[in-house]
């Protein structure tokens, strides 16, 4: 019986690590009489170290060096030919009429233009990059109160009675600017069919909508 005690206990710790000596009862285990049967702890004795060998923590992730940019891309119908809609992208006097409030714009490859809008700070400057009279306007974009500079271009394209207009604003590296011009560029768009088409600037109806700040009440 003895014997076979201490198979079991062989068979129990083979495999494993070397456990503790210590950690084994004082006498042997009997099936019948004796002392009553108890539970052996059977701790590992790992090399020095203190424990386990633990998984290494995975170190920072290093930043990738891909650069990653988002574009936006709009397009609207309008109701006029193509030189004319076009002359309302790139003739200076036009600009006003549905874009900045004042325009300087230099309609040519390499030309510079100056943007500016009442009741805001600095000027809207860039650089044309590519020009078709009728067809293709394109230039850089950069606001003073931001660092990246981005591109716009519009296309045009006529189909039958009315001119459609593709504009696409591409470089955004942040998810705030891209959602503000997206903003922007689709009022203009739609100020830009209201004045070709009804000759009415949704901006003035913006001008004289009244404040929707809340009388103070009197004490």
């Amino acid at each position: 019986m003895k014997m076979r005690v201490m198979v079991v206990l062989l068979l129990a710790v083979v495999g494993r690590p070397p456990w503790r000596a210590d950690a084994l009862p004082a006498q042997p285990l009997s099936l019948k009489g004796g002392p009553e049967p108890m539970l052996v702890n059977l701790t590992p004795a790992w090399p020095s170290g203190g424990g386990p060998q633990r998984a290494r923590r995975a170190t920072k992730k290093e930043e990738s060096p891909v650069s990653v940019t988002r574009s936006a891309t709009l397009a609207i119908p309008i109701a006029s030919d193509s030189l004319t809609v076009f002359s309302y992208l790139a003739d200076q006097k036009k600009l006003p009429l549905w874009f900045p409030d004042q325009a300087i714009l230099v309609p040519e490859v390499g030309g510079q233009y100056h943007f500016r809008w009442t009741g805001k700070e600095g000027v809207w400057s860039g650089v044309v990059m590519d020009y078709f009279r009728g067809r293709t306007l394109a230039y850089t974009w950069k606001p003073p109160d931001e660092n990246d500079q981005t591109n716009v271009r519009f296309t045009l394209s006529p189909q039958g009675a009315e001119t459609r207009i593709e504009l696409t604003h591409s470089g955004f590296t942040s998810s705030e600017s891209f959602d503000k011009a997206v903003k922007v560029w689709d009022f203009y768009l739609r100020n830009l069919k209201s004045v070709i088409e009804e000759g009415v600037d949704l901006r003035e109806a913006m001008r004289r909508a009244p404040s929707r700040t809340p009388a103070r009440r009197r004490k």
